[in-house]
């Protein structure tokens, strides 16, 4: 297996930020489930809101980061054929919700940190170091934005849920072993 993608399979980078964006997606989606339960002045597992707020943010920021190195490692290869065992209609399925999954990586940390911003809370990376605010407080934009970064939120969860039920319906009941495309050493 080679560093990019090439006609033989998905590259080493590839399976790396695929695998890291999904871990991070899960890791953001249980974190705001847990600060937004969470209530100001106590903890969950040890944490405070303000805590998970914060990791919250910095992961927001690491999955763009991300996002953008996969772009650009996405352009410096070729895309492997598609798998024998998809079939017309899956394989159209997948071509119209990747481009939603690759903009939900875009537009959800981008809203929060344009809701975050524009509201004037702030970002403390990982509690080291406090980002500056290249963005004036204002309340109709961080109103905007954390309306993006909600309805995102809620929306990846449609095209995520037909590609996640793909490869499982093909890992489970197909048994084709689809998913070992996406896995190390495949």
């Amino acid at each position: 297996m080679g560093m990019l993608n090439s006609r033989h399979g998905y590259g080493a980078v590839t399976k790396f930020l695929h695998w890291a964006i999904v871990v991070l997606f899960a890791f953001q989606y249980v974190g705001a489930t847990i600060m937004l339960r969470t209530d100001d002045g106590t903890t969950t597992l040890g944490l405070s809101q303000a805590t998970y707020f914060n990791w919250h943010k910095s992961l927001g920021l690491t999955v763009l980061v991300l996002a953008v190195i996969r772009i650009i490692n996405r352009g410096a290869g070729e895309l492997p054929p598609w798998a024998a065992t998809l079939s017309p209609f899956e394989q159209k399925l997948i071509h119209r919700v990747e481009p939603l999954l690759y903009g939900a990586m875009f537009v959800m940390p981008a809203s929060g940190y344009l809701y975050t911003m524009a509201g004037g809370y702030g970002v403390m990376l990982f509690g080291i170091i406090e980002l500056p605010n290249p963005i004036r407080t204002s309340p109709l934009l961080a109103l905007a934005a954390r309306f993006i970064h909600i309805a995102t939120a809620f929306a990846l969860l449609l095209p995520l849920g037909a590609h996640f039920g793909i490869v499982i319906g093909h890992q489970f009941l197909e048994k084709d072993g689809l998913i070992r495309r996406m896995l190390s050493g495949s």
